[in-house]
């Protein structure tokens, strides 16, 4: 067989045994799940907060976080920021970490997950966006995080 041959097999079989492994270092050990892709202005939306990672994630929770509900609230511990996509670019509409005064580490253990039920009274395409810190809860202080935090984002998703 031609050297050239060869080399370009090698190649081709080492790229399929190693671009597998990159890509799943390289995907976000949290992530946020949504079950659709479309609400109504008030409608619950269960997110989900899900570590696929082998060790614990921690984030920050706002105990203080409320919710519209037919005219009244209701309180939805929250550590998302919500974005709205406004003239091509997307805009915090609130800042669950930031706003009131209980913020509070909670640790997500590895292969765990958490539920955040919260409701929009804003219409447009929304996305939710989450900080963490990869190590547990007891070495963390929400008010005073880590440089070394990482964000993940929902998919976009439509309220009307």
């Amino acid at each position: 067989m031609p050297q050239p041959y060869t080399s370009i097999v090698t190649r081709i079989v080492a790229f399929a045994l190693v671009f597998p492994a990159v890509v799943a270092a390289a995907s976000a050990q949290v992530k946020i799940t949504l079950p659709k892709q479309q609400y109504k202005v008030e409608e619950q939306i269960r997110a989900k907060v899900e570590n696929a990672g082998r060790q614990p994630a921690t984030i920050c929770v706002e105990f203080g976080q409320w919710s519209p509900k037919r005219g009244s609230i209701e309180s939805t511990p929250s550590p998302f920021w919500v974005e709205r996509n406004g003239d091509a670019k997307w805009h915090t509409l609130f800042s669950g970490p930031d706003v009131g005064s209980r913020r509070h580490a909670v640790e997500l253990g590895a292969g765990k997950s958490l539920e955040f039920p919260l409701r929009l009274n804003d219409t447009g395409k929304m996305r939710l966006q989450l900080k963490y810190w990869l190590g547990s809860a007891s070495e963390f202080d929400c008010t005073a995080p880590p440089k070394d935090m990482k964000q993940v984002r929902s998919t976009t998703f439509t309220v009307q």
